[in-house]
């Protein structure tokens, strides 16, 4: 096994989408149920398909924006299949924010979009809380990590999360992510502290921050 961690290609995109949906699949992860609710999934679509052509425009979006790092992992000995992905936004700092692409609308007929909207105030309120009015402007963020579920326990999500936290410590910045009930234990094996728990349709969360040295 020979795992190598680098940027994502474009024409990679729909892999990753496919694989993050796996992995964040409606029937295994509970947020992922919440916003495409079963009773919303159309009949002549298997459990989770309905999202996919979103996961690919959002998958798109984050890799043309500037301040976004879409990284993968990949096995050599696997003809370099993709068996885990990270999402990380990086600081916009004092300059004037980049120009992004939008960030594309949920598939209304399969989505509750009360839900996601809640979701989304939730990490506000959080981001406002723990950083002011910047919120994530000035950190480096770990939006999304994910590992194939037929490859874990081999350290591909450590190897991941340590890219991120080493090009956050060669810039003196502070880490910061959502940790679900799973990850938990791999972020604070980083050093990462928790900041606050979040409930999240029942299932607790919690922000937690890895800071820089010095501060």
């Amino acid at each position: 096994m020979t795992i190598l961690i680098r940027k994502a290609k474009e024409e990679e995109i729909p892999a990753i989408a496919r694989l993050a949906g796996e992995v964040f699949h409606p029937t295994t992860d509970w947020i992922t149920r919440q916003v495409f609710p079963l009773h919303l999934q159309p009949k002549d679509l298997p459990d989770g398909e309905s999202s996919q052509p979103w996961r690919r425009l959002r998958k798109a979006a984050c890799f043309n924006t500037p301040n976004c790092a879409s990284i993968v992992a990949v096995d050599t000995t696997l003809n370099n299949r993709i068996v885990g992905f990270a999402i990380w936004d990086l600081p916009i700092g004092t300059e004037e924010p980049p120009v992004t692409p939008a960030d594309p609308e949920l598939p209304s007929d399969v989505t509750d979009l009360k839900v996601y909207a809640e979701l989304q105030s939730i990490l506000k309120e959080d981001h406002k809380a723990t950083f002011g009015d910047r919120e994530l402007k000035d950190v480096w963020h770990l939006d999304m990590v994910g590992v194939d579920p037929h490859h874990q326990r081999r350290g591909i999500g450590k190897a991941l999360l340590t890219w991120g936290v080493e090009q956050a410590t060669r810039e003196g910045r502070d880490c910061y992510l959502m940790a679900t009930p799973q990850g938990r234990p791999l972020y604070e094996s980083f050093g990462f502290d928790i900041v606050r728990p979040l409930n999240m349709f029942g299932v607790m969360h919690h922000s937690m921050i890895l800071r820089a040295k010095g501060k």
